[in-house]
């Protein structure tokens, strides 16, 4: 069994996990990065996109998350983001109809702006979207 830290996942609403884990990875500005007990000092920015964790219990979660922070220091690992939600909390048929609305946006953009702001919605959408599909409770027929 690999060492386990405690991982905090806190967003604007308040605390989304406070708990003992033995891994967590997740996507920064500059790549995906996996935590393991021990690891060194470290702080980083985080992109859009999964965190994925196994508890203390070994059951593996899955999270779709926004932009943020992340801190690492002694044996307790940080996550601080603008908006987090677990895969069992996102409803994938929506899921799929905010990934099919922003693709439409995006294609419709013109200016500079327009663009960059609907790629963000539509890599938003996508992530949301992947995630759903963890949830134990996906059922690919309905959704």
């Amino acid at each position: 069994m690999a060492a386990l830290y405690r991982l905090e996942i806190v967003t604007p609403e308040g605390s989304k996990f406070d708990g003992m884990v033995e891994y967590c990875a997740f996507r920064t500005t500059v790549g995906d990065v996996g935590i393991l007990g021990g690891h060194s000092p470290y702080v980083a920015a985080i992109d859009t996109g999964e965190i994925r964790l196994r508890t203390e219990s070994g059951e593996t979660r899955y999270a779709a998350a926004a932009e943020g922070f992340a801190h690492m220091t002694g044996d307790h690992l940080r996550i601080l983001v603008s908006e987090c939600a677990w895969a069992e909390e996102i409803d994938a048929v929506a899921a799929k109809e905010a990934k099919e609305a922003a693709r439409a946006r995006y294609q419709e953009a013109k200016t500079p702006e327009e663009k960059e702001l609907t790629h963000f919605q539509l890599q938003k959408a996508r992530v949301w979207r992947r995630v759903a599909k963890k949830s134990p409770n996906y059922n690919p027929a309905k959704n």
